[in-house]
């Protein structure tokens, strides 16, 4: 019998910081796919929010908790943070011109959860990730609550649905992806999916790829009749992620260096996918667009992460003793 499917998933885990900046480019080069995958970005996000749940190290958020002060400060940043970025974003008075889709697609980044990939990165860059874990965990549980308020309070009429509908939403997609995981690690037990550690990382790579085909719907068309709106809302997300990130890195000065640079990975890495999900049919065609662009960071992330630990992470060889 061949094998090659899992193979393949396994050659993609061992490589999946290039691959998914690789899967991105790929996606938009198949533009004829896009607009057939679109309906799929909904499903490759709950797989993304069952994967991460069924997945989680459970004995190194236990860890986590028995000395929570800083995950604490860890969930404090990552609520308030980025939602006062985004607040000062669509305060500014050139950002008060933008398209109003535009602001809208500000506000849900600013309110999103962080990436659930964003321990997953942690990971591949060499770090223990359970700090990164426990603040996604705790993140991802109050998404239903805190997302349509700070969606709401920052895009105001912009919203296309009360946040209390949005919230009900984001209860039933965010919750059903949460307990599937759990059952889904109760089925299969830990050492069984620990076992198949590459090709569930493989296979998060191409549920990135599917993602990325279909997030790219419209994209290139958009940058052939637009490209300055294109690059003003790539550089905006490029920014935003940047931004937040910076800013929870100067925040975490007094964390370890592990627990610092990635913490501010999901500080400066959202989900939005969570936020724009459930509103994939209402969200203006300008807010899909920027939605779409705010992958391409997400994407490259990985690679600019190494070459960026690589820059900040303390010598140890010069704190050794002689």
């Amino acid at each position: 019998m061949l094998d090659w499917p899992r193979q393949l998933l396994q050659r993609l885990g061992r490589h999946a910081a290039p691959a998914y900046a690789i899967s991105i480019f790929l996606g938009l080069a198949l533009p004829q796919l896009a607009a057939a995958m679109r309906p799929a970005i909904p499903i490759t996000i709950f797989v993304f929010i069952m994967l991460a749940f069924a997945r989680m190290n459970l004995p190194g958020i236990k860890a986590v908790l028995t000395a929570p002060k800083r995950l604490l400060i860890v969930l404090a940043v990552s609520c308030l943070l980025p939602p006062l970025v985004g607040y000062l974003f669509l305060h500014l008075p050139w950002f008060r011109a933008l398209d109003p889709g535009i602001q809208l697609a500000i506000a849900m980044m600013a309110s999103a959860p962080p990436l659930m990939a964003a321990p997953v990165y942690a990971a591949l860059l060499g770090f223990e990730n359970s700090l990164a874990l426990a603040s996604l965990v705790l993140g991802m549980a109050t998404t239903p609550l805190l997302a349509p308020i700070f969606t709401s309070l920052l895009a105001g009429a912009e919203v296309p649905i009360s946040p209390l509908a949005l919230a009900e939403r984001l209860f039933w997609f965010v919750g059903t992806g949460m307990v599937g995981g759990l059952i889904l690690r109760r089925v299969a037990g830990t050492p069984r999916l620990q076992a198949v550690k590459l090709e569930l990382d493989g296979l998060g790579v191409l549920m990135f790829f599917l993602f990325a085909i279909a997030a790219m719907d419209g994209v290139l068309d958009a940058t052939l009749q637009n490209p300055l709106l294109m690059l003003t809302m790539l550089g905006l997300s490029c920014f935003f992620c940047a931004l937040n990130f910076t800013l929870a890195f100067a925040l975490f000065r007094p964390f370890a260096f592990n627990d610092r640079f990635s913490a501010a990975i999901g500080i400066g890495l959202r989900n939005m996918g969570i936020v724009v999900a459930p509103l994939l049919a209402v969200v203006p065609k300008t807010t899909f667009l920027y939605f779409a662009l705010a992958q391409i960071p997400i994407y490259v992330a990985p690679v600019v992460l190494k070459a960026l630990k690589a820059r900040l992470e303390p010598d140890k060889s010069r704190e050794a003793p002689p």
